[in-house]
């Protein structure tokens, strides 16, 4: 809640809207113009433009200029902007004196909102004259005065013990007062000892007070409100609503009301007790009485239901009786009926096995005569296919015969130089064993013995052993050949060799 009204500056028309949603007390903003051909005017207030500090009409009869974008000069700017939000103004208003001179401290809240909108039918130029001539500051002051004057000749009319039912209840429920014993709402007792008279205070009960308070305190917030609407409507101010929030009395007065207030709770909680306890004693009486009547009731239902059991024993052993009978007659037809049943059935039995070995014998004959019919089949079947098979295969082994044949003349010549080519490696191979070897010895002469000589005598050259394997060569070679050769292998060594 506000509890000052006011106006301000701001920098631009663009932070109006914000501050209007978080400053409770703020009304008018004088916007600054910054140094550009356009301006823009937010929503949620009334918008007064000047032109060189003049009024400057948006059309004709219109001075509120609607929200949105416009183009002009710098001197053109707007000059306030004046918020249509709803107020609450918070106001308390303190010393009120009572009827009986006690001093007390009431609580309004002013709900209200400025007028000018034309959707409403309310005349825009109560804007301008808001700004002017009245101003946040001076509504401020004309409500706290004719707030103060309003609550104050109520509370003057009024008893402090009447002053709480100026609150406002907006909840549409009636409050209950509380009424101790004695009261008019307090159950009556049947012994109530010493003076009546001295029990009962003259004149109107507090129950009667506080309910005549309440009715009062319903429809003050309603006159005051109609009273400042006349007052204030025709400066472009509405007042929506008049809130008495809170009454407070002198804390001695609040103290005597709660020790009155707690004696009454007191008296009240006494008397509840002790019809509690009555009606607890009297609840008991009754459920030992009920116990005791549906003990009775029981035995009687107990009796009458023993007599009704017999009855039903004696019919249901009599029909257990017959019941037996029939049953020994019912197996005794079923024996008889179980037995004719499977005589016949061993008949048709009979009569079907039977007929089944004549219908298996007739069907074995016809599967023999079928299956050696199919056998014959099959045999022919199988030779002239075994046949067929056999033509094939001599005809693919003749084929293949001829394959080869055709294969092996065509690769003939390439076996043929195969064969030459390994012949030739196999040469080479010896010439490359003959070049290798040292022992190697070559002769031009074309006489053998002579040539053989020569081979014995390389072999003798070596160094060897006695005996050598060598040697012995070299001796059977010349003993081969038939000639005049003479070997001398005494000594181990090598001896001389001789041709004549």
């Amino acid at each position: 809640m506000a509890l000052n009204l006011y106006s301000r500056e701001v920098r631009s028309p663009e932070d109006v809207t914000a501050l209007f949603g978080t400053d409770k007390g703020l009304l008018v903003c004088r916007p600054g113009r910054p140094l550009r051909p356009w301006f823009m005017i937010p929503e949620g207030g009334y918008a007064l433009v000047t032109k060189f500090g003049k009024d400057l009409d948006y059309d004709d009869g219109k001075p509120v200029w609607p929200a949105g974008f416009y183009w002009g000069a710098p001197w053109v700017k707007v000059e306030n902007i004046v918020t249509k939000q709803s107020v609450v103004m918070n106001m308390p208003i303190k010393g009120c004196k009572t009827q009986d001179n006690v001093t007390v401290e009431i609580n309004l809240a002013i709900v209200f909102r400025l007028m000018g909108d034309e959707s409403r039918g309310e005349d825009p130029y109560l804007v301008r004259k808001f700004v002017y001539n009245v101003t946040p500051r001076g509504l401020e002051q004309q409500l706290r005065d004719a707030c103060e004057e309003a609550t104050r000749s109520v509370a003057r009319a009024l008893m402090h013990t009447e002053v709480y039912g100026l609150r406002t209840d907006r909840s549409g429920k009636r409050t209950g007062i509380l009424t101790g014993v004695g009261d008019a709402e307090a159950p009556p007792s049947e012994i109530e000892e010493g003076d009546a008279a001295l029990r009962s205070a003259p004149g109107p009960s507090e129950t009667d007070v506080a309910e005549r308070a309440m009715s009062k305190g319903s429809s003050v917030a309603e006159d005051m409100r109609r009273s400042l609407n006349e007052q204030f409507q025709p400066q472009g101010v509405e007042v929506s609503d008049v809130i008495i929030t809170d009454v407070e009395l002198p804390a001695a007065i609040v103290e005597q009301m709660a020790s009155k207030t707690m004696v009454i709770s007191q008296n009240a909680a006494q008397k509840m007790n002790q019809e509690y306890e009555m009606l607890t004693l009297k609840q008991q009486e009754e459920v030992a009485t009920l116990k005791q009547k549906k003990t009775e009731e029981r035995e009687s239902e107990k009796q009458s239901g023993d007599m009704e059991v017999n009855e039903v024993q004696v019919q249901l052993d009599k029909m257990k009786a017959e019941t037996k009978v029939l049953l020994a007659k019912i197996k005794q037809e079923s024996r008889v009926r179980v037995q004719e049943i499977t005589a016949n059935g061993n008949l048709e039995i009979t009569k079907l096995e039977q007929q089944k070995q004549a219908v298996i014998t007739e069907l074995h004959s016809k599967a023999t005569a079928e299956a050696e019919v199919n056998k014959a089949n099959a045999d022919l079947y199988e030779v002239t296919k075994l046949s067929e098979a056999d033509l094939t295969a001599t005809k693919h082994q003749a084929n293949a015969a001829e394959l080869m044949a055709k294969a092996e003349g065509v690769a003939a010549p390439y076996i043929e130089a195969r064969k030459q080519f390994e012949t030739r490696q196999k040469q080479m191979e010896v010439w490359r064993a003959l070049a290798t070897n040292k022992d190697l010895v070559i002769s031009g002469e074309a006489n053998e013995e002579l040539n053989t000589i020569m081979l014995c005598d390389a072999i003798m050259d070596a160094k060897a052993g006695h005996e050598t394997k060598s040697q012995v060569l070299a001796e059977m070679l010349v003993m081969q050949r038939g000639s005049k050769v003479m070997l001398n292998l005494e000594g181990g060594t090598g001896g001389a060799v001789t041709s004549r």
